[in-house]
């Protein structure tokens, strides 16, 4: 798992692009605030400092709450945080796999395939905590 983990470590920039490209483009919050200045970079910048965080911390996910608590505050419909977060983690895994059949991803199928679960385990963790970030600033607006 550590060549997987090294691989997207220095190709996170990459990864975060394929991500933005293929899938948050189509999204809500994409199409509501894709005029405004600076807004692409900003959220580009944030989503791979996010994934660093996330890769250096494999078992926690650090800031989902907080980020639920952001997007509520941004008014993205709950439909589409976990929409957004979803195909974040599918373009990840995309990535890799493009990667790993190119041949530019050098690692086992079974360090691939272990990495793959793990990034699962780590979806559902922090989807956890954008939904009940994303709860608990709605129950204290009402």
């Amino acid at each position: 798992m550590s060549n997987v983990l090294g691989f997207l470590n220095i190709h996170v920039e990459e990864a975060v692009n394929y991500w933005i490209s293929t899938y948050y483009v189509e999204s809500e919050e994409y199409q509501k605030r894709k005029y405004i200045p600076g807004y692409m970079e900003a959220h580009r910048n944030e989503s791979i400092l996010l994934c660093k965080h996330a890769l250096a911390n494999l078992d926690a996910v650090p800031n989902s709450v907080e980020i639920g608590e952001d997007r509520f505050d941004m008014e993205t419909s709950l439909a589409d945080i976990v929409s957004n977060h979803t195909s974040f983690y599918t373009a990840i895994i995309e990535f890799l796999f493009i990667h790993y059949l190119k041949g530019s991803l050098d690692c086992t199928r079974e360090d691939l395939f272990e990495s793959i679960l793990k990034f699962r385990e780590m979806e559902g963790i922090s989807l956890q905590g954008l939904i009940s970030g994303y709860v608990a600033k709605g129950a204290h607006v009402n």
